[in-house]
């Protein structure tokens, strides 16, 4: 008997791990439980997304089963794949970060000391405006940068992770209105694919 089974396994064109069990009952009701997760996730996050569920006869299973987990299936190789990229760059990050301070605390040793004059305190309050001001453009352009970020997750219906990475209020408090507005929004989509994800 030929089966289209592993062939339409295939067509989804996610590489990685599946887990299929398959309960059937004395009144002909098939249970299948599948979970689907990657081979190289650096991330444990993967071992608490649930397998998905589906109920139905052996009949309404082989006109459904693919056409149910098609998406989320989809949806959760994509947010592997975010997963595995986010750790590289935060990986990228920490060591950019680790280079700029080195350089810093490198750069402090190697300046002389000089001797008080009449305009150091000018002086000094010249350097706090002009630091103050390069702070500042850090931060906006830093605020900026994370929201795009939150913007790209949104629109591929990465909810969780951009969650995960919207600035706080705390960080930013004249951005409050824009923040909580977008995490209440981020928090009700998160909420809504974790429903549906059960419901498979």
């Amino acid at each position: 008997m030929k089966t289209n089974f592993f062939e339409n396994i295939a067509n989804l064109n996610c590489r990685g791990n599946w887990k299929i069990a398959i309960h059937t009952d004395d009144k002909g009701q098939v249970t299948v439980s599948a979970l689907f997760n990657t081979n190289n996730n650096g991330d444990n996050a993967y071992k608490v997304v649930p397998p998905m569920l589906l109920k139905g006869t052996a009949q309404e299973l082989d006109e459904g089963f693919f056409e149910a987990i098609t998406k989320p299936v989809q949806e959760t190789a994509g947010l592997f794949r975010n997963m595995e990229e986010y750790l590289k760059g935060l990986e990228q990050a920490k060591l950019k970060s680790k280079m700029e301070q080195d350089k810093k605390a490198q750069g402090n040793k190697g300046k002389a000391v000089s001797m008080p004059s009449e305009n150091t305190e000018a002086d000094n309050e010249d350097n706090d405006e002009t630091e103050t001001a390069e702070s500042r453009e850090d931060k906006k352009r830093r605020y900026d940068e994370t929201m795009k970020q939150v913007s790209e997750l949104n629109d591929r219906c990465k909810y969780q992770e951009a969650l995960d990475i919207l600035p706080t209020v705390e960080e930013y408090p004249e951005k409050k209105d824009e923040l909580e507005k977008k995490q209440a929004d981020l928090t009700r989509k998160a909420k809504q694919m974790a429903g549906m994800l059960q419901l498979f």
